[in-house]
């Protein structure tokens, strides 16, 4: 785990060392470690390491034999050994250890289409001088972020936005269309970032660029199958819980100590109760609860009791956090803002397991592909609502509907709270409709927008949800949905803060459910098997691990 950063200077002009270094600087909780730093010219590349493969053996940036390709990573590589061994036999030579090694003997034999054969989260640049030729990737889901700054005279890349913005000539501007965009959902959707000019390289994305000309091209998307195959439950259920087993087994790899965060939900559990079949002698766990809440000590009582039932090494905390003062140093983590206040969660648990391990387990990502939000339950909704006569929908239950109070609280407020969204979108069209299921703020803003962001908003277009729920390649809307939640939400809001918070202390977070073969795995599990009827979130994965864990955590 690392942060990497580089420029590229168009002009031919060379790269300045200490400008590097300033960048570097900007990341270092990413990698306290270690720096490493090349100069090619008018290319230059740099990185901060967090040791966790090969300790000794695995400094970077790394090259080929022949010095001709350069390599800065930050991530894992969890195919590398099989990688390894397919380029030991057509030839290649390994001097170390470490995962980054794959990715320069890689290059050298696949090219551009390295990324696509990676099993990891990554973000990466190949220099090769003898062609003068770079190549910056990201990993299929967007697991690890990377920045990109390109102008007229340069191309600077960076995992934090900070490290982009000790580059002189690059200057801290409002991107008035991102703040729009953040206004209504809660963070900024790729590719805008909150800075004009610097950008999101987006998931499954290769940026290359050669003789002065830059292209970018979508190595990865999310396929759907255009027919369900005739494959019956429990089919699936044995063919999932291999790909539980063998995501969780890669991710074990690590020669610093490991631990797994533990909610004590499905999700989490699954990944806990999946180390222990592994075999897994000791596991750490971490829980955190905070004062005066009833649901996060409920959830410390659930962690506590899946502890017990798989014997680990558990440490929980209740805090009483001081949230004014963590909130300037925490936005600086964070680069952008964030209306998701699980960041302060994250980080502080983070900061719990960092005590005791370098590497963390999370269940983050199984709602967005197994279907765990009640939001999903949006178009089955629908089609009982359009049951209902249009004369009486608009005279009776419309208004009855928008007249619920909107104060969350209890489950019954917050069921009619999401009764209240439903009403105000079941009129739109569909793409419209998900949008604003998941849109924090819907309503009239021109009482808090300035005269001049009210006009930018009328000729601003923000439907980056809508248009992704249009573009996935299948019929069914849950799926449609899920696709949305993949390429929106879950990569710039929920991965994001999840990264930013972990490094800020040193802490490299894995997250087994996002492998990219699960994900393709659960595009292709039927949606009536994920979703059962109005009240089966994520049926098929709970069926998968039942057997595994206690039915309270099941229910």
């Amino acid at each position: 785990m690392c942060g990497i950063v580089g420029i590229a200077e168009k002009s031919g002009k060379p790269v300045r060392k200490d400008v590097l270094q300033r960048m570097c600087a900007a990341i270092r909780h990413r990698g306290p470690d270690d720096e490493g730093l090349f100069l090619d010219g008018n290319v230059g590349m740099a990185m901060r390491r967090l040791a966790i493969i090969d300790i000794d053996g695995g400094r970077q940036p790394m090259f080929s034999e022949d010095g001709r390709v350069a390599v800065v990573f930050n991530g894992e590589i969890y195919n590398y050994k099989e990688l390894r061994k397919d380029l030991e036999s057509m030839g290649h030579r390994f001097r170390t250890r470490s995962d980054t090694e794959v990715l320069v003997h890689g290059y050298e034999s696949w090219g551009e289409e390295l990324p696509a054969r990676l099993n990891g989260m990554f973000a990466f640049s190949v220099w090769d001088s003898s062609r003068r030729r770079l190549l910056i990737a990201r990993d299929h889901i967007g697991v690890k972020p990377l920045y990109i700054y390109e102008d007229g005279q340069r191309l600077a890349w960076a995992s934090e936005i900070k490290a982009l913005l000790e580059i002189p000539g690059i200057e801290r501007r409002l991107d008035q269309e991102a703040l729009l965009e953040f206004l209504r959902f809660g963070y900024v959707p790729a590719p805008r970032t909150m800075f004009e000019g610097v950008r999101k390289l987006e998931a499954g994305t290769l940026l290359t660029v050669e003789a002065g000309q830059s292209r970018m091209r979508r190595y990865w998307d999310l396929q759907f199958p255009s027919e369900e195959p005739e494959r019956d439950a429990e089919s699936w259920c044995e063919e999932l819980r291999d790909l539980l087993d063998d995501s969780v087994r890669r991710q074990l790899m690590s020669d610093v100590p490991l631990g797994a965060f533990l909610s004590g939900g499905l999700d989490s559990s699954s990944i806990v109760a999946t180390m222990s079949r592994l075999g897994v002698a000791h596991i750490a766990t971490y829980a955190i609860g905070f004062g005066g809440q009833d649901a996060f000590h409920s959830e410390l009582k659930k962690a506590a009791f899946v502890a017990r039932r798989f014997n680990t090494d558990h440490h929980e905390i209740v805090v009483e956090p001081d949230v004014v003062g963590l909130m300037q140093p925490l936005i600086h983590h964070l680069d952008e803002p964030f209306t998701d206040t699980s960041f302060l969660v994250t980080y502080l648990v983070s900061k719990l397991a960092r005590e005791t391990v370098t590497v963390i387990l999370s269940g983050v990502g199984g709602d967005e592909i197994f279907a765990g939000y009640r939001r999903y339950l949006g178009p089955r909704l629908q089609n009982i609502y359009m049951c209902i006569p249009a004369v009486l929908r608009r005279k009776a239950l419309q208004p009855l509907l928008r007249a619920l109070p909107v104060d969350r609280g209890s489950a019954i407020k917050s069921l009619l709270r999401y009764a209240r969204g439903f009403a105000e979108q079941a009129d739109q069209p569909a793409p419209l409709r998900y949008q604003g299921y998941v849109s924090v703020y819907n309503g009239e803003r021109t009482s808090v927008l300035s005269p001049e962001l009210t006009q930018l908003e009328a000729r601003c277009r923000s439907q980056q949800v809508a248009d992704f729920y249009a573009a996935a390649r299948c019929d069914d809307a849950l799926n449609r949905m899920l696709y949305a939640d993949l390429k929106s939400s879950l990569v710039d809001s929920l991965l994001a803060f999840t990264d930013k918070m972990s490094m800020a202390v040193s802490l490299e977070a894995r997250v087994p459910l996002l492998d990219h073969r699960m994900v393709e795995l659960a595009a292709r599990i039927p949606p009536r098997l994920k979703l059962r009827g109005l009240s089966g979130l994520k049926h098929i994965f709970k069926q998968a691990v039942s057997d595994r864990l206690p039915a309270a955590i099941l229910r």
